[in-house]
């Protein structure tokens, strides 16, 4: 009995208590600095010109964002070949993903997932420079087509592994069932596949497209510093010390990632929470 009433004491939870608060304060301070990066990102590219060692720029006219779409290149260009890439990408890894993570999930032998890893755990150095050579014997050097090329096998490894590992059992049942009453294979993904697996479609789509918004080192080494994507433009202005040219082009980066971290996050909070 005493044990018992020592176990539940209030004082038996003060350590537990007071590391909860430790912990609520180091999310609270992260979240904080996270909010200031955002906020002097914002300042930098609402403004025009910055001296060191000051925190602010010189005059906060907007300059950078009003000659966005009056100049028909630099960022703008620089964006919307990023969207036409990354877009491209993600299409062909969902399709292609979807399609082997469900015949992996089915296989017996876990030898083609483990290959699917691959591209993760090797060396990026030694990825990089085995797809350079390829990409240099096949033509694919210094175009469109070798960055797609180069980051859809990323990507594509990534959906397959996504998709082996979150597909629903309870697809493949409909599957089974449509099947058993005579569906083709449209009526398969019309009634089957597409009204339980669309939000996963959804969240790979948006994850694939964003490592293509994100990337840098395979459309720096593929692309050879020709194509002109943002992330590329970005470490320019870095380099060139334009400071509020580099703040638009990394708050351009961001917003999508935030964008796509919240549809995510809400297509499979849904989507387990239902079946929970």
């Amino acid at each position: 009995m005493n044990a018992s009433t020592s176990q539940g004491s209030p004082e038996s939870w003060q350590p537990y208590s007071w590391s909860m608060r430790i912990v609520k304060l180091g999310l609270f301070l992260v979240f904080a600095i996270f909010l200031l990066n955002i906020g002097m990102l914002v300042l930098l590219s609402l403004g025009s010109g910055w001296s060191y060692p000051r925190f602010v720029p010189n005059r906060v006219d907007g300059a950078p964002w009003m000659n966005l779409f009056q100049s028909r290149s630099g960022i703008l260009r620089s964006s919307l070949v990023s969207l036409g890439i990354s877009s491209v990408v993600a299409s062909i890894s969902t399709i292609l993903g979807l399609w082997t993570g469900v015949g992996l999930r089915r296989a017996r032998s876990k030898v083609w997932l483990y290959i699917a890893y691959l591209p993760f755990v090797l060396s990026p150095v030694t990825v990089g420079l085995c797809l350079l050579d390829m990409s240099i014997r096949l033509g694919l050097a210094s175009t469109y087509s070798g960055v797609i090329w180069a980051q859809s096998i990323f990507a594509y490894g990534f959906v397959t592994i996504f998709f082996c590992e979150t597909w629903d059992v309870q697809i493949d049942k409909r599957v089974h069932l449509v099947r058993g009453l005579g569906g083709n294979s449209i009526d398969v993904w019309r009634h089957a596949i597409l009204p339980r697996a669309w939000p996963l479609i959804v969240v790979a789509w948006t994850q694939a497209a964003l490592f293509s918004w994100l990337d840098y080192g395979l459309v720096s080494v593929i692309g050879g510093g020709v194509i002109p994507s943002l992330t590329l433009s970005m470490f320019a202005y870095l380099r060139e010390a334009s400071v509020n040219q580099a703040a638009q082009s990394a708050m351009i980066l961001f917003l999508p990632s935030l964008i796509s971290f919240v549809i995510a996050s809400f297509l499979l909070r849904s989507k387990w929470g239902k079946e929970v």
